[in-house]
This record gives structure tokens, C-alpha cells and sequence, in this order.
């Protein structure tokens, strides 16, 4: 039977179970209900002892099955060097033959699933529009200053995690980390004197709550244990959504459809209730709000729009072991993964544009490339694309095709994340000189975070110019990087990021108008925007004021541009309620109901750094057909296995 037929009767399935009627009700009959959960669980055990049988019986290599890591190798600082591996342009002879796969887009996710599959012996071909690999993993140079344009900080690095073994797996040990302070984060509400409040975020989830119960008064420590402890009780969360990935559809739908994921209590109530309804019953201090949430602009979903789960999750993320930031800058993300993939045999490859996939009797089997004037057909018997799911089902893919695909309605019925604003800023003086630590700074106007957001978006484009801008995100980069002055050029510079959440439709008018060529208008608005970002940021960091020396301001229309984000977007789909709800979770994932097609990146598990990352080992596990997590999290344990003493 062919694939397409295959998936012609699961299509036929999935209606016949989504028009099951509801049978919740047998739960009502006490020993129906015992018989039923008896039978659910002995049924369940059975389906997922098959599964992983079936999972690690398959016959493609191990691409973990022995620890990859290397002596460090002397960091390079010749930019000339550095692009020969980054910034290898495309050209036709460059195309590897044979192909096991193509890969468009280069962000995280589209680079370890590629790298994955090439240590399992795959030739893997990974294109990219920009004109060097990373994704939102890139950095860029201007004037002797090296700006990072999506990496600010990593949670999870500081330890022997199951994050930190993958990325020195598919970088061979060559991607090392700086530990920021234990206070990584610092909270900021309010401007001037007497009106602005710090609070520090601390390493440790008992030890942040320890510091906020000397902050705030005892009246508020109830509400303080009470969050954390649903902090913690959300632990289970990302297994699920991942379970809920690689589980056939039909399986997941039934589940659902029985309720059995609340009778087996693994959805818990709190997983699905939005942000701001957890926070609110719990304290109607404003401040003590604020900052339990305060990090909700590392997905850009406001608390009111968010399921809880997601915000519990940022939370555990960094607190867990503190925060890092990549040794030598995020270009070294990329540099250190493609020697991986050319290893076997594969090529990373920029400056070109994929117009389009290849698809044959129904099969996706390639891609239609543009460099220049000149279009090139390259075939392969698979397609990761690493591009989201709006670029890939909007855009590329046929007609005839997309058409028929249950993730064009998605595409269609789910809206996009929130854009941004990026001021970079250049310094004529050393990190020694700003006398900063290495950490992050999150500034609030006011202790209504959701509300003055969401204000300000609803802005129109004349007023956003003259307004307060309610949430910046502030960064030294330089004092991060213990690599920075080895740089040549460097010594008595340093780098400040500030970041802000944007509405697209403020810059929409100029989407299709040429890089640095937009016009006064948009030059008007863009600088507007941020000279008052970064007007707000010399009121925190006065000392930084007579030392500017750079000033970029990057617009939503820039990451449509650099990023090939359709909307200016740079956390893919928005992280709303309705992306996790557990049905549509369980549809974004890897395997597409496209033959031949995959897919891979944030719209797939969530935005960020890890989120795409261990996407890419859910799509080179569903590509490969064989287990890579289980061979990941038996890799880990064989790293961090105990020592034993030898008794005297």
C-alpha cells in the first residue's frame, strides 16, 4: 500500500473519530468508569511498549551512539575564515549529488535536524536566503561592533543537562558557554527617581522565592509559595507536548476525544488556563505580578493570551541553572554545526532563495532554488522546512497540494507572532568601563504589563511615534563574551541590545520596498521608535549616555527581510491559548500529511533557542525512523554517569 493511500484512510479515520460523539458520560458510572480506566491503561501501556519496539527496531545508524565531543579548538578571529564556513554562497557545482534530504532555512531547527541525520550517515543539503547560516542564530559587524540579532541569553547551559549534551553533540564539543550572575535577570518598573523599582531574578527556583518573601511582606508570601509551586506542577508539560507530536494523529484524537489525558490526570487544569487568570488569583499586588511574569516577551504573548504552561516553562527554563550566553557570540552556533553536516558529505549554502517545492504523483521530492536571474531544480527524496508553516504552506508548496493539507488551515486560522523593534548600539568603552554585570534588564513603565501592552499595539503608527514604550528588554552583549576583546579592534568597545515588542501593520506599507531605500517616512517612524527605546534606556544607564558611538535601528519590515519572517514575526506562530490547546499540539508536529514532506523549527514545539533546537531531534528521530531521543537521553546518562569511589 503507498503512502498516499495510507494517508487517504487516516484522513477517512481521523473524520470518523472527530464525529465520535462525546463518551465522557461512561465516566459517570462508577464501575464503568473503573472497568473503562482499567482497559484505557492496560490498552495505553500496550500501544506505547509497541511504539518504542517499533521506534528502536529501525535500522538507520545511531547518530548518538558515541559522545562526539573534541578538545576545544583555538577560537578564530579572521571574519575571512569565519565566512568560509558561514557564508559559502550557492552555486550548482556546490550541490552535493545523492542527496538524503534538503533543508530549507538554517535557523537552530533546521540545523540540528540536519545535523542529527548527518551523523547518521545522511547527506543533507541545508539552503538559506540570508547571506550567512544561523536564523535568528546569526550576528552581524558594522563598524568594528558585532551585534547578535536573536541570541541574548540560553536557560539550562550552567549544568549537565540533557540541552547542554545535544548542543555539544552536533557542535562536537566546540559551542562552550559563559555563566551570567546567579541575579541573571533584573526587573525594572518604573522611570526616575523615586518612582523606579528593581527586583533581582535569582538561579534557583527556591532561591528566587526566597529573595521576592524579603522584597515583598508577609500578606503576599502565600501567593508567592502558591506560584511556584504551579511553576513546579507544570514540570510535565513539555513531555507531554512531545508525546502528543510523535503519537499517531488518530491515536492522539481518540485519547482526546475520551478524555483520558484529564481522567489519568496529565493534562492538569493549569496547563490550559491563561497566564494572567493564574497570576490575578493569586495576589493583587501589581508589582509581585509583574514579576511573575515578567519574562513573557521571550515568546511575545501577552499573560492574557497565553496558556500558563508556556509562562511556567520560561520560568524553569533559566531559573533551573541559570542563564548563559554562547562563548565568542551566536555566530558560533552555526560555524561550530556545519563542519557536522559537511562530514557526511552535505553543504550548508546561502544567498539563495527556494521558490518553490518539487512535488511528483502527489510526492514532494525536491526544490526549485533563484540565485540571481538563474533557477535551478534540485531533487532529493525528502524536504525539512525549516521556513514555518506559513512560508511553507502559503508559499512554496503547490496549490494542488497545500489544498489538501490540514496545516494550510492551520496556517490560515492561526495568527502570527508578535514582530519587534531592535536598537544596536555601539560604545567607545570597554566593558570594564560600563562597570555593568553580566546580565539582563527588563523595563516596565508601569506594573500593568499586559495592559500597557496591549495598548500600545493597538497604537496607530502616528502615535506610536510619540509614545512611551511600555516594555524594553536590555543588553550588554559584550560583557557577556569573555572572547570579545580577543577580537582585533575590539579593546575600549562594547555593545548595548535593547529590544521591544512592535505592531506590524505600523511598517506594513514598505514590506516590498528595498533595504536602506524605503524613504523618509519609514525613516521617520523606524527612528522615532527607536531613539525613544533607546532615550528610556539612558534614564536606567546614564553613564552610557556621552559614550555613544552606533546606532542601527532594525523594524518589523527588517526581519521580514532578514529573516524571511512573512509578517515581521520572530517567534513564528503566536504562542496563544488556541496554539496549545492539546489537539492542535498534537497537529503541529514533524511528519506533515504531505508524502515526502517535514517539517521542523519553533512552529513546531515552541519559539527560542531550545524550543527549536530539540524540534530538530523530533524531526531527524521522525525522518531517520528510529529513536533519537531515547539514543539522546541514553548518551546523557552514559556521559553523567556517577564515578564510583574506589574503596580504600
Amino acid at each position: 500500500m503507498s503512502k498516499t493511500t495510507k494517508l487517504i484512510l487516516l484522513d477517512s479515520l481521523l473524520q470518523e473519530i472527530d464525529t465520535m460523539p462525546d463518551l465522557m458520560w461512561l465516566f459517570t458510572v462508577p464501575v464503568l468508569k473503573l472497568a473503562i480506566k482499567i482497559a484505557v491503561a492496560l490498552t495505553s501501556t500496550f500501544l506505547i511498549v509497541q511504539i518504542f519496539r517499533w521506534s528502536t527496531q529501525s535500522k538507520p545508524r545511531n547518530p548518538l551512539e558515541k559522545d562526539s565531543r573534541k578538545p576545544r579548538k583555538p577560537y578564530e578571529h579572521d571574519q575571512k575564515k569565519r565566512d568560509a564556513v558561514i557564508a559559502q554562497s550557492f552555486s550548482k557545482d556546490k550541490v552535493p549529488d545523492h542527496l538524503d534530504a534538503i533543508v530549507i532555512g538554517s535557523g537552530i531547527g533546521g540545523m540540528t535536524t540536519a545535523a542529527l541525520m548527518s551523523k547518521s550517515g545522511k547527506r543533507v543539503l541545508v539552503l538559506e536566503q540570508h547571506d550567512q547560516a544561523g536564523g535568528c542564530c546569526h550576528s552581524f559587524i558594522d563598524k568594528g561592533y558585532e551585534f547578535d540579532v536573536g541570541i541574548h541569553y540560553i536557560g539550562e547551559m550552567n549544568s549537565p543537562s540533557i540541552n547542554r549534551t545535544l548542543c555539544e553533540q552536533i557542535t562536537e564539543g566546540q559551542l562552550e558557554w559563559e555563566p551570567l550572575e546567579k541575579d541573571y535577570d533584573l526587573v525594572s518598573i518604573g522611570y526616575g527617581e523615586g518612582e523606579n523599582r528593581i527586583y533581582t531574578v535569582k538561579t534557583g527556583l527556591d532561591v528566587w522565592k526566597d529573595s521576592l518573601k524579603e522584597k515583598f511582606p508577609s500578606e503576599d508570601h502565600a501567593a508567592i509559595d502558591k506560584y511556584f509551586s504551579l511553576v513546579n506542577s507544570c514540570e510535565k508539560s513539555s513531555f507531554l507536548h512531545g508525546a502528543l507530536k510523535l503519537l499517531p494523529l488518530w491515536l492522539v484524537k481518540l485519547v482526546l476525544k475520551l478524555g483520558i489525558l484529564k481522567i489519568f490526570n496529565l493534562m492538569k487544569e493549569v496547563f490550559v488556563t491563561r497566564t494572567s487568570e493564574v497570576v490575578n488569583s493569586l495576589t493583587s499586588n501589581k508589582d509581585l505580578r509583574t514579576i511573575f511574569t515578567y519574562c513573557w516577551g521571550d515568546y511575545g504573548t501577552p499573560p492574557s493570551k497565553s496558556n500558563f504552561a508556556m509562562q511556567a516553562l520560561l520560568n524553569r527554563h533559566f531559573a533551573k541553572s541559570g542563564a548563559s550566553y554562547p562563548i565568542g557570540g551566536a555566530s558560533e552556533i552555526a560555524y561550530n554545526i556545519i563542519p557536522v553536516i559537511e562530514a557526511a558529505g552535505g553543504k550548508v549554502l546561502v544567498r539563495v532563495n527556494v521558490e518553490g517545492i518539487v512535488q511528483k504523483n502527489g510526492k514532494v521530492c525536491g526544490v526549485t532554488v533563484r540565485k540571481g536571474s538563474e533557477t535551478t531544480e534540485i531533487i532529493a527524496p525528502m524536504v525539512i522546512s525549516s521556513a514555518g508553516i506559513y512560508n511553507t504552506f502559503l508559499k512554496l508548496l503547490p496549490k494542488e497540494l497545500s489544498s489538501k493539507s490540514y496545516f494550510t488551515d492551520i496556517a490560515k486560522s492561526l495568527k502570527p507572532g508578535v514582530s519587534s523593534m531592535n536598537v544596536f548600539v555601539g560604545l567607545n568603552m570597554s566593558n570594564d568601563e560600563i562597570n555593568l554585570k553580566k546580565q539582563n534588564m527588563w523595563a516596565f513603565t508601569e506594573n500593568d504589563t499586559d495592559e500597557s501592552a496591549v495598548r500600545y499595539f493597538n497604537l496607530s503608527s502616528e502615535e506610536a511615534m510619540s509614545a512611551e514604550v511600555p516594555l524594553l528588554f536590555i543588553s550588554f552583549p559584550s560583557t557577556k563574551d569573555p572572547e570579545w576583546d580577543n577580537h582585533p579592534g575590539r579593546k575600549g568597545k562594547s555593545t548595548l541590545a535593547i529590544v521591544t515588542l512592535a505592531n506590524y501593520e505600523w511598517f506594513k506599507n514598505w514590506e516590498e520596498k528595498t533595504v536602506k531605500r524605503r524613504g523618509d517616512d519609514y525613516d521617520e517612524l523606524k527612528n522615532c521608535i527607536g531613539h525613544q527605546m533607546l532615550e528610556q534606556v539612558c534614564k536606567l544607564c546614564p553613564e552610557i549616555k556621552d559614550n555613544i558611538d552606533y546606532v542601527e535601528i532594525a523594524s518589523p519590515v527588517t526581519n521580514k527581510h532578514y529573516l524571511a519572517a512573512p509578517n515581521g514575526e520572530i517567534y513564528g506562530l503566536d504562542h496563544s491559548s488556541e496554539r496549545f490547546d492539546p489537539g492542535m499540539v498534537a497537529k503541529l508536529r514533524p511528519e506533515t500529511d504531505i508524502p515526502g514532506l517535514y517539517l521542523t523549527g519553533q512552529d513546531i514545539l515552541t519559539c527560542g533557542f531550545t524550543g527549536a533546537l530539540f524540534s530538530g531531534v523530533l524531526t531527524a528521530q521522525v525522518c531517520l525512523g528510529r529513536n533519537v531521543m531515547y539514543d539522546l537521553i541514553s548518551l546523557h546518562k552514559k556521559i553523567n554517569k556517577p564515578v564510583k569511589s574506589k574503596s580504600v
